[in-house]
């Protein structure tokens, strides 16, 4: 067996920057920058983002954007937020400027992106940034220009079967601003049941409790299968009680739903996590349609807002892999909250339609009251 020095993991598929990403090349900066800027507002919805590199070296500039001898400065203005900085980002460091983003636009003159979309101009000829044309998407002729180069088809010859599109159609805009939004896809949603407390208030095992018919482990999976490609049950660790199912241990020891949610991340960080806790016994198939059909891609997570606090409810949420990262962060500063990552994160909160579906079972009286209810 070849022998393997680190453990093991699976990785959320990235880019160099994100995990959408789309170099545009092929034609001058100016032009890259006008361009991106008319799809950045048409795909707004996307939350999109630009990676360009600026020609000039103005030290005026820096000693007004740098105070003294300080090496980053954070400044605060009225519409947005400017971090200038000494440092030398890399490729890795710099993922964190784009990690709230789903769509990130690179300036393919200076940099490389995972996917290229390529300028044909006679200004900026292709055939000199070959190493950087990886897997091209689609080709957009510059005004006046009607064919691939035969140099470059000669080396680049599936530049033929691409979706192309020229600057001198008056609606070419509309037609890649719907080839790039199809271009990205949602990522799936898969579901996590949590079954790992400790039920100590219940004095008994809360997700084998029979409010309808089954244990309530099950009677949630069954929940979540509607909507989701796998269901998954949390545990603390592998056990008999829910040998039916998929079962993902947690990895993280101690931190009860963080350590939960994040083992799910670990399992799969490209798909998103409809989690809910298996203590709500009165959780139908409608508060799940409005919180799947309410989803939002973008944020961090869609989430109900508690009916008894005025916070996001981390236990019937759907968290995106973007929350991954999140969650990591709030746990390197101390924090095993997930409640603490969403009230400070960019979510999409809802007000639940039956709030009552939202309460938790966790004494001897709330089985006994909800179980009547029940019947």
């Amino acid at each position: 067996m070849k022998h393997q020095k680190h453990a093991k993991m699976n990785r959320r598929t990235m880019g160099n920057f994100a995990p959408n990403e789309v170099a545009i090349m092929g034609t001058t900066c100016g032009d890259i920058k006008s361009f991106v800027g008319e799809l950045t507002h048409r795909l707004s919805r996307r939350n999109p983002a630009f990676l360009d590199m600026d020609h000039k070296s103005d030290e005026e500039e820096l000693n007004k954007s740098i105070l003294g001898d300080a090496t980053t400065q954070v400044t605060d203005k009225i519409n947005f937020h400017r971090i200038d900085a000494l440092h030398a980002y890399n490729d890795f460091e710099k993922r964190k400027f784009f990690h709230y983003n789903d769509l990130v636009f690179v300036n393919g003159n200076h940099y490389k992106a995972a996917k290229q979309l390529l300028f044909i101009d006679d200004r900026k000829p292709l055939i000199k940034k070959l190493a950087k044309i990886t897997n091209p998407i689609g080709v957009i002729f510059s005004k006046g220009v009607n064919e691939i180069p035969e140099e470059l088809l000669s080396e680049k010859p599936e530049l033929k079967n691409l979706p192309h599109y020229s600057l001198d159609d008056e609606d070419v805009l509309d037609s890649i601003e719907t080839f790039l939004d199809k271009t990205f896809t949602t990522p799936p949603l898969k579901g996590l049941v949590l079954t790992g407390g400790k039920s100590t208030r219940m004095g008994e095992d809360k997700s084998v409790l029979n409010y309808h018919g089954q244990p309530q482990w099950k009677y949630a999976k069954e929940l979540l299968e509607k909507y989701c490609s796998e269901v998954h049950v949390s545990v603390a660790s592998e056990s008999d009680t829910y040998q039916e199912a998929s079962q993902i241990a947690d990895k993280f020891v101690g931190l009860g739903p963080m350590g939960g949610i994040l083992s799910a991340f670990q399992n799969d960080p490209n798909a998103a996590w409809l989690v809910i806790a298996c203590d709500l016994p009165l959780l139908s198939e409608h508060s799940l349609d409005q919180l799947v059909s309410n989803r939002n891609s973008n944020k961090v997570a869609t989430s109900f807002k508690s009916p008894t606090m005025d916070f996001p409810e981390p236990l019937i949420c759907i968290w995106e892999p973007k929350a991954y990262g999140t969650l990591l962060e709030y746990l390197s500063w101390g924090y095993s909250c997930p409640r603490k990552a969403l009230i400070n994160s960019d979510i999409e909160l809802l007000i639940a339609d039956k709030e009552e579906e939202m309460v938790n079972a966790n004494t001897k009286e709330d089985f006994n009251e909800i179980k009547a209810k029940l019947k």
